[in-house]
């Protein structure tokens, strides 16, 4: 339907129901809609009749409906009718879109009036806390009867103030540190909400009034007051919302404190009978620390956190796994390694993670860069050496994952893997792209008594027992040419496929499911052969089982 047909087709359902065009918009209308058999006059803006930009409605006056009692209001965009999750509307039927739209706006403020507002509030009450600066926090969630202690600083860039920040020390890797002051977190198990009939504090005094009415801080008032006084600024985090503030000091007061003719200790008793009179600051906080990236959506049993991780291979494959590692919580306290001796060369950015910035320079090196780009806490190991030369610190680790996709070097960690039961490592993974990008595949080792790697194929002028596309097809090698070494030709979708694919099954392993060891993916639809997931059995004539038979 085109635009103005669906305004005229608005235009007309609007008008059935008592609405009236307003203007200025194109599509401005008031009208009232019956809330509990009460009429509730609203306001209604649609700017955008396909509803990628949803319409806005406002109430035209507010003391229809008590504002204790409405909790759906937001300051710049009208009542929150929507959830955050959006409301799917049919833009080939606007009228109808229109009229659901006011049904969910005349249903958001009925659960207001049935008690639910108070409730709502809560669940949402970082929004009622209106904040003076949002925080960057990199302290980890821990409850605490003393609360946590930090410092609150500005982060910046290249002299640009980049965000405020919340974590241990006054430091931060890759941002120069301004104005540290200290801070002190309290975690809750319980949701933080208004209290003694404060939502948000002004004043001293209705920060008391407030924190008498939180039972879930486990603090009193006067310890929070005196923290204050020392010059802390002060957290709270519950499940629902991360607040915060920060005394104001009246400037006269400041003043002699500095010419030290006021001690600092003398403060609370300076300030005791004049609570209402001192501003705070109000400070909402959003938690980004690594820990938190990596456990908000895959659960911390599930991650990678206390797992340490041998990446061998930080090229096309191992460029891209190497940050869904991270993401999937690899890179904490260092227990994230990448190894790889080779030089990233103008030809491998095509297809490569790393870009321009690090063409020549070593890819593991680069790599550990790129990844502590990310995010300030992570903490990865690169060597710039042959994997196998490293093999004491890879075999140190719980995972080995190998992400070369080169036969000589998945033959050789198959071998090691096989030999040996004195090391730390319980799984060998490897992930590789097969013929030229027609499909990708990984497969894991837990040295169980099922296929090891060269069960898969024999010998190296073999054929595969499981191939990902038909091996007759002659494979695509490009010749050598100046400055960069002759390569086989895929293109990036099929490395970020593979790295996906080892990454699923890392995490499967993680979580104590397995699963299938070989996994296949048919990257070209033409040239690519899907597998079904198997877990293939040990074969007699492998020569690695053989040779490792008395490990076994």
């Amino acid at each position: 339907m085109d635009k103005r047909s669906a305004l005229q087709n608005i235009d007309a359902t609007l008008q059935r129901i008592g609405f009236q065009y307003t203007g200025s918009g194109v599509a401005d209308y008031s009208g009232s809609i019956s809330v509990h058999g009460q009429p509730i006059d609203i306001s209604l803006s649609i700017p955008d009749v396909s509803f990628v930009q949803k319409p806005r409605v406002f109430l035209k006056d507010r003391s229809q409906i008590p504002l204790e009692t409405l909790a759906h209001v937001e300051s710049g965009d009208g009542i929150c009718y929507a959830s955050g999750a959006g409301l799917p509307i049919d833009l080939y039927r606007p009228g109808e879109a229109i009229l659901r739209i006011l049904d969910e706006v005349k249903r958001t403020l009925e659960l207001s009036y049935r008690g639910r507002a108070k409730l709502e509030i809560v669940d949402e009450y970082q929004q009622y806390w209106y904040p003076k600066l949002g925080v960057q926090v990199l302290l980890p969630k821990q409850q605490s009867s003393g609360g946590t202690d930090g410092f609150v600083f500005f982060a910046s860039r290249n002299g640009q103030v980049e965000f405020l920040c919340l974590d241990r020390r006054p430091a931060l890797r890759g941002y120069d540190v301004t104005f540290p002051e200290p801070a002190r977190l309290r975690c809750v198990s319980e949701k933080l909400g208004p209290g003694g009939g404060i939502r948000a504090p002004k004043t001293l005094e209705d920060l008391r009034r407030w924190v008498d009415g939180q039972p879930a801080l486990g603090v009193n008032w006067q310890v929070i007051f005196n923290e204050l006084c020392q010059g802390l600024t002060v957290f709270f985090a519950g499940p629902n919302a991360f607040v915060g503030v920060k005394m104001e000091v009246p400037k006269e007061i400041a003043t002699a404190i500095l010419r030290k003719s006021i001690r600092k200790q003398s403060l609370t008793k300076l300030l005791v009978n004049r609570m209402d009179k001192v501003s705070v600051e109000r400070y909402a906080g959003n938690w980004s620390s690594l820990d938190h990236v990596s456990s908000r959506n895959i659960p911390e049993r599930d991650n990678f956190k206390n797992i340490s991780v041998a990446l061998i291979g930080g090229g096309t494959i191992g460029g891209y796994l190497s940050r869904l590692l991270v993401q999937s919580g690899a890179g904490m306290d260092g227990r994230l390694s990448i190894f790889d001796n080779q030089l990233l060369s103008e030809g491998n950015i095509g297809r490569h993670v790393l870009g321009f910035e690090y063409i020549g320079k070593p890819k593991a090196l680069a790599l550990k860069a790129e990844l502590e780009r990310f995010h300030p806490q992570v903490s990865v190991r690169a060597f710039n050496e042959n994997a196998l030369d490293c093999w004491s610190q890879i075999a140190n680790c719980d995972l080995i994952i190998d992400a070369t996709g080169e036969w000589n070097v998945q033959s050789a960690l198959n071998d090691r893997f096989l030999a040996g039961r004195d090391f730390r490592a319980a799984a060998l993974l490897h992930t590789w792209i097969f013929m030229n990008g027609a499909g990708v595949q990984s497969f894991l080792n837990l040295r169980d008594g099922l296929a090891c790697f060269r069960c898969l194929k024999t010998s190296f002028d073999g054929r595969w027992r499981y191939p990902a596309g038909d091996e007759r097809h002659v494979l695509n090698v490009q010749p050598a040419s100046c400055g960069d070494g002759s390569y086989v030709p895929f293109s990036a979708d099929a490395a970020v496929m593979a790295a996906s694919l080892a990454n699923r099954a890392a995490l499967d392993w993680v979580s104590a499911k397995p699963g299938a060891r070989l996994r296949t993916i048919a990257v070209d639809l033409e040239r690519g052969r899907y597998q079904k997931p198997v877990s293939p059995t040990a074969l007699k004539s492998c020569p690695a089982c053989l040779g490792n038979s008395s490990s076994l």
